[in-house]
């Protein structure tokens, strides 16, 4: 499936809607993302392509990713990304996480949305 997501657009394996368990089953070392990530960098050469969650392939415009939302948000909140925590999955090179790691957020590496709910649950356990 191919979807328009305003920002980007973005190509699920298994569909947006497909059940997380057969998501994780699909591509669980990236090997067939990481083969497409390798062509359509050389025929899209103009825009920027990462990997995603577990089925997706990301593509912006470059420069337009989630460092250039970081940098907005903090923006916005009169942040600093060195005060601001960053939670993803595709945090390693060529994952569309990795550009955050640049802004200096703290940022934790998780394998999905249960670890994502745990990591979020401990930090407000621990702020409040």
């Amino acid at each position: 499936m191919i979807a328009d997501r305003g920002s980007q657009i973005t190509y699920s394996g298994l569909g947006q809607n497909a059940p997380l368990i057969e998501k994780q089953k699909w591509d669980p070392d990236f090997a067939k993302r990481k083969r497409l990530k390798i062509i359509l960098d050389v025929k899209l050469a103009g825009f920027a392509v990462n990997l995603g969650g577990a089925t997706s392939v990301d593509v912006t415009r470059k420069g337009i990713d989630k460092a250039y939302g970081i940098a907005k948000l903090a923006e916005k909140l009169f942040l600093k990304p060195i005060e601001m925590l960053f939670i993803g999955d595709a945090l390693f090179e060529g994952g569309n996480d990795q550009p955050v790691r640049k802004t200096g957020a703290t940022c934790i590496q998780v394998s999905g949305p249960e670890e994502t709910k745990k990591v979020i649950e401990t930090v407000l356990a621990l702020w409040v």
